[in-house]
């Protein structure tokens, strides 16, 4: 279109000079009016436009499972039971063992500064002994002792392994150009020229 713009300016000036110089020659050389070519610069205006940089896209990322840990109680001795003997209890003792019984017997004494045989009872004769009694038999004695447990730390799954879709939207930006509205044009313009009326 602007080429034949062009062309169609182009034609116009060719028929305009030719008109022009027809009608100088016919009319004696005195000029009416006056025109000189002037070019019309070409018309642009700043637009914005919204322009794709980067397509949307997505891409699965891998979650990997999560892992924890617990305490867990165990068993370490079942309960059991043992037996304590308790040996025998003595205690000692004293008692009174005649050891002599009581007798009558005869025996010189001295009577008056002379020796004289009399009779004499002597009283039975006893002595302190002491013996070892058994006060309390030996004897078993259960003993129960109850169970022992511990704990243990182990892993455990939390959350299993998991595949999701990440999504990234489009890029996008404005950016700023010119536009051409009217091309550049060649137009005839009135002049004033000495000897040219308007």
């Amino acid at each position: 279109m602007f080429m034949r713009h062009k062309l169609f300016s182009a034609v116009t000036a060719l028929t305009i000079s030719v008109l022009f110089a027809a009608s100088a020659a016919e009319a004696g050389g005195k000029a009416l009016s006056c025109y000189q070519q002037a070019v019309v610069p070409a018309v642009y205006k700043t637009v914005q436009e919204r322009v794709l940089v980067k397509a949307a896209s997505s891409h699965t990322v891998q979650k990997p499972a999560v892992y924890g840990y617990q305490k867990r109680r165990v068993l370490v001795q079942p309960e059991r039971v043992t037996y304590r003997t308790s040996p025998a209890v003595y205690q000692t003792r004293h008692r009174q063992v005649q050891v002599q019984p009581a007798s009558i017997g005869w025996e010189y004494r001295i009577v008056k500064g002379r020796k004289t045989l009399c009779k004499v009872q002597h009283p039975a004769v006893y002595r302190t002994v002491a013996e070892k009694v058994m006060v309390q038999r030996a004897s078993k004695v259960a003993v129960r002792h109850p169970a022992v447990y511990g704990h243990v730390k182990e892993k455990v799954l939390i959350q299993p392994a998991q595949n999701y879709v990440v999504q990234q939207p489009a890029v996008y930006k404005t950016v700023t150009r010119q536009v051409l509205v009217q091309p550049a044009r060649t137009v005839w313009q009135p002049v004033k020229v000495r000897g040219c009326r308007h």
